[in-house]
């Protein structure tokens, strides 16, 4: 069973031109921009509610409250979905091939990350 996941597995990542280690480095700075990018929104919101007098922060807000950036969050938003339906499918797969308490703790949290990212993308989706 785990030669038949491998060779699934090495298909789906052959489908893409990246290689493994570009597909997780590919996750991992999706994820880091998606937070740095909320991060700085979630500034941004606090700093004009502070002080909304302020040109320089209705500048940024501004500037994040623009189509393009509206944009770089979906396609943010649909990455980290791809990635987590990705893995929840794999530790399902796991889960159902043999049962531990990794595999369904994995299944769980991935399953959880989907469902979040595909609320998160739908009032993202209405924002944009």
């Amino acid at each position: 069973m785990k030669s038949d996941l491998a060779v699934i597995f090495n298909f789906i990542i052959s489908q893409w031109s990246f290689t493994p280690q570009a597909f997780k480095e590919a996750i991992i700075n999706a994820a880091l921009a998606k937070f740095v990018l909320s991060a700085c929104w979630w500034a941004t919101r606090f700093m004009v509610d502070k002080f909304p007098k302020s040109a320089t922060v209705s500048v940024i807000s501004g500037l994040l409250n623009t189509r393009p950036a509206k944009l770089v969050v979906l396609v943010l938003d649909v990455t980290l979905i791809d990635a987590f339906l990705f893995f929840a499918v794999v530790s399902m797969l796991d889960l159902r091939a043999q049962f531990s308490y990794f595999s369904a703790w994995s299944t769980a949290l991935f399953s959880f990350l989907l469902v979040y990212m595909l609320m998160i993308t739908h009032a993202d989706i209405k924002k944009y």
